[in-house]
């Protein structure tokens, strides 16, 4: 039987091969050019020939142009760095807006599109994976998830029926066509530290994934027998991380995973185990509630989704976002087709702005001049454009203008010599005028009517057995 370790590594055959040839930053620009910064560097004065052919020696000239030319090429070694970095832990991992043209090229050859496909998205619940929902709407309009803790899912077969209801109607065909789509997420911030992230507001890291995260230390405390509980049996006030942690400790153990191996396990490990975990269950579900080929078309697509923000929410580091895509198949017809995205070459950085430009405004041609916005290539990998977290409240941008504002009061009130009081009381005094009467009584609540009842499932242990059979 594998170890724990062989069988997280091991390739599985029909997975996006990676195609990574990322230099080092230092050799990013070609040897010639190396060279030319390299003298620069070593000499600060260059022979040059005057218009008459009389050579003569300009200080300073040489190390100039090598210096433009290393800043020509300092965009792409930053992008080729960061994503060498990620790499390390997810080689297949390309950037978001890559991934999306890639995936729509893909699965446009099988006849998937926006307009006849629905998408049924599976995230975390954490606020930003609405960076990918937001721009997996774009490609195929509104989606319909199941969303749960670390992406566990918990809608059963009847939440995935209610979403392939919602599907578009063939009209020649009667098919109807569904684009399934599931990525657990991981933070891995730009200095390379596994689940920190910093959100807008919140001082010192937070975590992405905190429910991975909590689950593994969870299972490395109690190990994995008290989390193997039988399927059915969760925590009545915590059943999403219940479910979640019982799903990983049994993927765990089916693996050949033991209590010993835990220990060596890392927020990337267990993150790749409930990706495979997640796309597992997802397959039982689509085969509990697609039965024939003549009755859809439909694709799946599993991965992890990775945010590689700056260390602090407003530094100057470009906030990216990668996709590592470990599965992506079609079954037409009822036949089965795997597909490699890396086999389609990457979009250019102009060809990627332009796309995100018209889905964010249609009506204009115009490419948005974000003078903030990072797009680029890295390396022959990928092409990567920077996001804006999903906060209207607190953007970058707008944090920079708020401080911006704040310094230029500031002057303001030493330049006009103006006196600083204690502002009043907010916002008034009204507050009395608003206060209402409770709405409802304390006895009118559904957890304490189920906890003084006879045969509620939290107190009486038949009726528990029942709901957990």
């Amino acid at each position: 039987m594998q170890s724990m370790a062989e069988s997280i590594l091991q390739p599985r055959p029909h997975l996006c091969q990676p195609r990574l040839t990322i230099p080092y930053s230092s050799n990013v620009l070609p040897a010639k050019r190396r060279s030319l910064c390299i003298s620069a560097q070593q000499s600060g004065t260059a022979p040059t020939k005057t218009e008459n052919g009389v050579t003569q020696q300009q200080t300073g000239l040489q190390p100039l142009i090598g210096r433009q030319k290393v800043d020509m090429y300092a965009e792409q070694a930053y992008l080729t760095a960061r994503t060498r970095r990620i790499a390390q832990h997810f080689p297949t991992a390309i950037g978001v807006d890559d991934f999306l043209n890639r995936l729509e090229v893909a699965l446009f050859a099988y006849g998937f599109t926006g307009d006849n496909s629905i998408a049924m998205s599976n995230m975390c619940r954490d606020e930003i994976t609405g960076i990918l929902k937001t721009k997996l709407d774009i490609v195929f309009g509104s989606s319909f998830n199941t969303n749960g803790l670390g992406g566990v899912l918990t809608c059963g077969v009847t939440g995935v029926k209610a979403g392939l209801s919602h599907s578009p109607i063939s009209a020649g065909s009667g098919k109807e066509r569904y684009v399934f789509l599931s990525f657990p997420h991981i933070s891995v911030d730009a200095m390379g530290t596994l689940g920190a992230i910093s959100r807008p507001g919140r001082p010192g890291q937070s975590c992405a994934c905190g429910a991975l995260n909590a689950a593994l230390a969870d299972i490395k405390a109690t190990g994995l027998k008290a989390n193997c509980k039988r399927p059915g049996e969760h925590e009545p006030l915590d059943p999403e991380y219940s479910i979640l942690k019982q799903r990983l400790a049994r993927r765990i153990r089916h693996d050949g995973g033991t209590d010993a191996d835990l220990a060596n396990m890392d927020l990337v490990d267990i993150t790749k185990i409930a990706e495979r975990t997640i796309l597992d269950d997802l397959e039982y579900l689509i085969s509990q509630t697609i039965t024939s080929p003549s009755q859809a078309d439909y694709a799946v697509i599993s991965g992890v989704q990775i945010h590689n923000w700056g260390q602090s929410f407003d530094n100057q580091s470009p906030n990216l976002e990668y996709i590592a895509p470990s599965t992506v198949y079609t079954v037409v017809a009822g036949e089965r087709t795997y597909l490699d995205l890396n086999s389609i070459p990457q979009l250019t950085p102009r060809q990627i702005r332009v796309l995100s430009s018209s889905a964010a405004s249609p009506e204009s041609s115009q490419i948005d001049s974000n003078l903030d916005e990072v797009c680029g290539s890295a390396g022959d990998t990928t092409t990567l454009r920077s996001v804006e977290p999903p906060y209207s409240y607190s953007s970058k941008e707008s944090r920079r203008a708020a401080r911006k504002r704040a310094g230029i009061f500031a002057q303001l009130i030493e330049e006009e010599n103006l006196q600083i009081s204690n502002a009043s009381p907010w916002p008034g005094g009204w507050q009395s005028r608003i206060s209402a009467k409770t709405h409802k009584l304390e006895s009118d609540n559904s957890c304490t009517a189920e906890a003084s009842s006879n045969d509620s499932i939290l107190g009486d242990s038949a009726a528990e057995d029942i709901f957990l059979a």
